[in-house]
């Protein structure tokens, strides 16, 4: 490339490519230059990380020594709180890490795993105490997560071997990225690109547990003249459930390849697959935590008759995800992007019930005999098979027009989603055995229909326009970027139950202003404030339509197509430093309107999504982060969070309010705080990773809590010199949870109040949150060279 830095607008934000060269002194002003002549960091706008970009990261060799804070701590240029993790961070933790895990010891990060070599996606996130569901997920340019739910699912989208960099923006996206429910931030992951040379990767890991990873890499290196250059990994992982019985197996495909040519442009196609199955872990709620402690799971022996039979709660899935953005550059001035992406899931989740042979009902009609044979009490246990399959399709396309003083973009996205979901009800043989997984010759009627508490077609279709200037000034010291989002979202849907009010339509616009400015004070010292708005669509479908109760046939959620956005104001004033110590702070205020929760819970003996509109609420506080570039191989990390969310509003439960006001909001923790040291002389490496969570409520009367936890996990490493074709060949032992310690880490069913509360004399009955149990001690060794 002709200059360190290949500056690419997508979305009207600007994609950074480091390259080996380097840039004339003439691309940048004198007073942006540091003391060794070297040009400092490119404005803000010219570094936007979480929409669709290309980057080509270094490999882990060239970079495994200089990083400042281990990793944790590349330089950042958004006017806007942001954070990272790279490669020389990520190649250091288990090769069964996800990303989740990856970016736990960022600023605000509260991961909530329940498994601690991250192998399953039974986890979640807050950041700043927004949930995983408020935050948008983008990965190699596309949104990744599940379009409806968002959830994420983390370890579907790369094995962590190929992961470059992940970024983390604590409180507002960029008004670019391809999102519509990020209230919370964005996490934003690419890959490290295919290398120019012919070459690859092997990798072998096992562990306690069971714990088995293989992983392989090829790489074709510059193919002929055609600039095209590919890389394709295949991975294959299996554990045993390190608490109570059950397995996991995952298999896992990436590919991507990349062409650049002439002047800038560029052209990517990035293809992962990923298939899993998983024996499901018990969620406990606080009392049986106490009592039970790690002991409280599924049986590993079938009773005829009991539903905690392990092989009851299997979890099966398969994942596709396509992106191929393109850059092309028509003059100086104007360039274009366009992305266009596919994800296609599939999959069940299987759970343990009961159905009566004679008095079940489909929708609102008997169902009549089941034609159950196996019965204790007139009742059969059967799996409900929650079946799912959900198709995305999308692009989004950019016209930047740059000048000396201004940078202007204009860009369009447009996602189609279509989503069919299915709970049916399967016999289970005599050892407890599901015949099948995935719902096939499911359990009829009488009359011979398929048996069913959900039965749903939906689609969405969703418009964003945008439109965003920046103005530098005074030498490009000071940056000013307005912009304004406008975001159309059309949901329709069916509802096949019997009896249920069949048809649903909602539709919305959402107008999102912001400002951002930064002040580069000199080269290494910058100040920046925004003031941003976000919002998020209702991330569940459980609450538009009508559901009914399979064994009274009566109304258990009544639909609606009344549902609000939640929508955010946000304002954030932060200070950066680099040098030999680098570090980073952020003052931030939100106001949140109509805040969503969902939450998990059973309806009918399957596995769904609840919808709570928490109303209105303000969340203040301070994070930072600071460490130092390697001193005598040795490069600490610190970083915490101070947070105070509190409701504004009564919520309404069954037409009485409760007393919630001024209460403090659930999953927000008081103090959050992560240290970091890491050491590296090019053969022997190491780290120490240490976090603490302060406790967090899980119901909004702040009337049950998890308490405060301390995690610490260690790796040990060496690197062989390279030998013949073998580079960077490396042994590494993971020690991960290295006290052992029993925890919650997070909330799996959120409540409105665990403790009876008497409303107007009338008494509100609680009920009990649920929560995942933290993984115990883990370790796992790994071999990998390069070839």
């Amino acid at each position: 490339m002709p200059c360190r830095y290949a500056q690419v607008l997508f979305l009207g934000a600007i994609f950074v490519l480091p390259a080996g060269a380097s840039v004339a002194q003439t691309d940048r002003p004198a007073h942006l230059k540091n003391v060794h002549g070297n040009v400092a960091p490119k404005p803000a706008h010219e570094h936007e990380t979480d929409i669709p970009q290309q980057q080509e990261h270094l490999s882990v060799s060239t970079s495994r020594h200089t990083a400042t804070g281990g990793g944790l701590l590349p330089p950042q240029t958004v006017a806007r709180a942001q954070s990272s993790v790279t490669s020389e961070f990520i190649q250091k933790q288990s090769p069964t890490s996800n990303t989740l895990g990856l970016v736990a010891m960022l600023p605000g990060a509260v991961v909530a795993d329940s498994d601690p070599l991250g192998i399953s996606d039974r986890s979640t996130i807050s950041l700043r105490g927004m949930n995983g569901n408020e935050i948008g997920f983008l990965f190699e340019g596309m949104p990744a997560a599940d379009a409806f739910y968002n959830l994420p699912d983390t370890s579907e989208w790369a094995d962590s071997e190929n992961i470059g960099r992940i970024d983390v923006a604590q409180g507002s996206a960029s008004i670019a990225a391809p999102v519509y429910n990020a209230v919370g931030g964005t996490i934003t992951q690419q890959l490290r690109d295919p290398s120019r040379k012919m070459g690859g990767q092997f990798g072998f890991s096992m562990g306690n547990h069971l714990t088995n990873k293989d992983f392989l890499r090829f790489d074709t290196g510059s193919i002929g003249n055609t600039g095209i250059r590919t890389f394709t990994s295949f991975s294959y992982t299996t554990n045993n459930n390190w608490r109570g019985p059950g397995t996991n197996n995952r298999y896992h495909v990436d590919f991507k390849a990349v062409k650049d040519w002439g002047a800038g442009n560029s052209a990517t196609v990035v293809v992962t697959y990923n298939r899993s199955f998983a024996d499901r872990l018990t969620n406990p709620t606080l009392a049986q935590w106490q009592e039970y402690g790690k002991s409280y799971n599924y049986s590993g022996t079938y009773t005829n008759g009991a539903t905690n039979y392990y092989g009851l709660y299997g979890q099966d899935r398969s994942t596709m995800r396509i992106s191929a953005p393109v850059h092309l550059v028509a003059s100086k001035q104007v360039s274009f992007d366009i992305t266009p992406y596919y994800m296609w899931m599939s999959g069940a989740v299987d759970s343990g019930t009961t159905l009566s042979n004679t008095a079940s009902y489909n929708g609102t009609q008997p169902a009549g005999n089941l034609g159950l044979t196996n019965l204790v009490n007139g009742k059969e246990t059967v799996a409900s098979v929650a079946g799912y399959a959900q198709y995305t399709a999308g692009v989004y396309a950019a016209l930047n027009y740059r000048t000396h003083y201004n940078d202007l973009s204009v860009g369009y996205w447009y996602s189609n989603l279509t989503q069919s979901s299915l709970t049916s009800y399967v016999p289970v043989y005599d050892d407890g055995t599901v015949t099948s997984i995935t719902g096939r010759d499911p359990i009829t009627t009488a009359s011979g229909d398929v048996l069913a508490s959900k039965d749903l077609h939906f689609h969405q279709n969703l418009h964003s326009f945008f439109i965003r200037d920046t103005l530098k000034l005074l030498h490009d010291r000071l940056e000013i970027t307005g912009g304004f989002k406008l975001v159309y979202l059309d949901r329709t849907g069916t509802n096949e139950l019997i009896g249920a009010p069949y048809r649903i339509q909602s539709s919305s616009t959402t107008y999102l202003p912001r400002l951002e400015m930064i002040y580069h004070i000199d080269p290494d010292n910058s100040v920046f404030f925004d003031a941003n708005t976000n919002f998020s669509a209702p991330t569940t479908d459980a609450a538009y339509f009508s559901s009914y109760n399979i064994a009274t046939g009566k109304v258990a959620v009544t639909g609606t197509s009344n549902l609000k956005n939640e929508y955010s104001i946000s304002e954030e004033l932060g200070f950066r430093h680099r040098g030999f110590v680098t570090a980073s702070v952020s003052l931030f205020n939100y106001n949140f309107t109509n805040r969503q929760i969902s939450t998990s819970t059973y309806l009918s003996g399957a596995l769904t999504t609840a919808y709570l509109n928490a109303g209105g609420q303000t969340t203040r506080g301070i994070s930072a982060e600071i460490g130092l570039r390697p001193w005598h191989h040795i490069t600490p990390y610190l970083s915490g969070q101070y947070l105070h969310a509190v409701l504004n509003n009564n919520i309404n439960v069954g037409g009485y309010y409760l007393p919630t006001a001024g209460k403090i909001a659930p999953l927000s923790p008081k103090f959050v705080a992560s240290v970091g040291l890491a050491y590296d002389d090019g053969h022997f490496f190491g780290n120490m990773n240490f976090s603490y969570i302060d406790s967090q409520y899980s119901t909004f009367m702040d009337d049950e809590s998890i308490p405060a936890r301390k995690t610490a996990n260690i790796t040990l490493g060496y690197r062989l010199k390279d030998y013949a074709r073998l580079h960077n060949t490396t042994f590494q032992v993971n020690l991960l949870n290295v006290g052992d310690s029993n925890y919650l880490s997070g909330v799996y069913s959120m409540k409105t109040n665990a403790k009876t509360v008497v409303v107007n004399g009338h008494s509100v009955a609680g009920s009990a949150p649920t929560y995942y149990l933290g993984g115990a001690f883990a370790v796992v060794a790994n071999f990998s060279t390069g070839f």
